[in-house]
């Protein structure tokens, strides 16, 4: 029977790269190796771009769980204080509403939020406790609370909720005005 070997073979082209020789993998590194630069270089250039994007991705992604954190306790709070049939206070935990806050009745804590640092949440009003009566409504002053992150950044929007005297808060996209 006849067999056929390979031409490139018969010539001795691979008699050299029998075994364990790297010296063969040469030609075929180096004719790849300005396709795997470009290739580090287009990654490292989409790579740049795509970062100032993501940082911004992430600071609205906290700023709008942390207005959600706050509107989740103020429903507690309101929502304590027509079930206990008495105040329910929202009060900040330190000098300011980024340092966390507490949902207390005087005597037992409902709920507690912890600092939420890289953020500066404000209210309108300047108040340190936010107090809901036993019908659910607010017996301090009508306020609107921002949150923005602690340094101003491009691209990051800033949400406001607002607290009306129903006592029922409500969240907006945007500045409060």
């Amino acid at each position: 029977p006849t067999t056929h070997t390979p031409l490139a073979i018969k010539q001795g082209v691979f008699t050299s790269c029998q075994g364990i020789n790297f010296s063969c993998f040469l030609p075929f590194v180096l004719l790849h190796l300005p396709l795997i630069g470009s290739s580090i270089l287009i990654l490292t250039i989409l790579t740049t771009l795509a970062l100032p994007s993501f940082r911004e991705f992430i600071a609205n992604q906290r700023i709008r769980n942390a207005s959600f954190q706050l509107m989740a306790s103020l429903t507690l709070a309101r929502s304590q204080a027509i079930t206990q049939n008495g105040s329910v206070d929202l009060k900040k935990a330190g000098d300011n509403w980024n340092a966390g806050w507490t949902v207390t009745d005087g005597t037992n804590t409902f709920g507690a939020q912890e600092a939420l640092n890289s953020l500066r949440i404000t209210d309108s009003g300047g108040l340190g406790t936010i107090t809901y009566g036993r019908d659910g409504r607010i017996t301090t002053a009508a306020t609107k609370f921002t949150v923005k992150p602690g340094t101003d950044m491009s691209g990051v929007t800033p949400r406001c909720i607002t607290i009306g005297l129903s006592g029922l808060p409500s969240s907006t996209v945007g500045d409060c005005s």
